[in-house]
């Protein structure tokens, strides 16, 4: 390759061989520039898919629980089931309905900074039981 110089003298810059070489490298680096981007790319989105499936997993499961958890202010199918359990020991002279006179058992929920503490106590003998499913903190 020539060009003329300011003078109006012709200059040699590349030699034809060594301008195509250099041509040819340089396509090289950006081919393998654009492997290791896309080697990169791929990588990256496959580390974000995992995030996001794992992400999503996590939050339908912790719906489902919630659902199938769902028994008012029972945090979990255990409390709802010790509740259950307090009150088939408590029924005393109670006729029929369970909520007869208004002598179901008391749900006393304590708040604390960690989780709901959860007590039960029978209306006619005064028994109390702590009911709470602290797994679930």
């Amino acid at each position: 390759m020539y060009c003329i110089t300011d003078d109006g003298d012709i200059q040699k810059i590349y030699d034809g061989k060594e301008l195509a070489e250099a041509v040819l490298n340089t396509i090289e680096w950006y081919k393998k520039d654009n492997e290791k981007l896309t080697h990169q790319n791929k990588m990256m989105h496959d580390h974000a898919k995992e995030v996001v499936k794992h992400e999503y997993e996590k939050e339908i499961k912790y719906l489902n629980e919630r659902l199938a958890l769902s028994y008012g202010e029972f945090a979990s199918k255990k409390e709802k089931d010790a509740y259950d359990d307090f009150e088939r020991r408590h029924m005393h002279d109670r006729i029929e309905s369970k909520y007869n006179g208004g002598r179901a058992p008391y749900l006393i929920p304590t708040g604390t900074g960690i989780g709901t503490i959860l007590h039960v106590k029978c209306p006619i003998c005064g028994a109390e039981e702590n009911i709470t499913d602290t797994e679930m903190w």
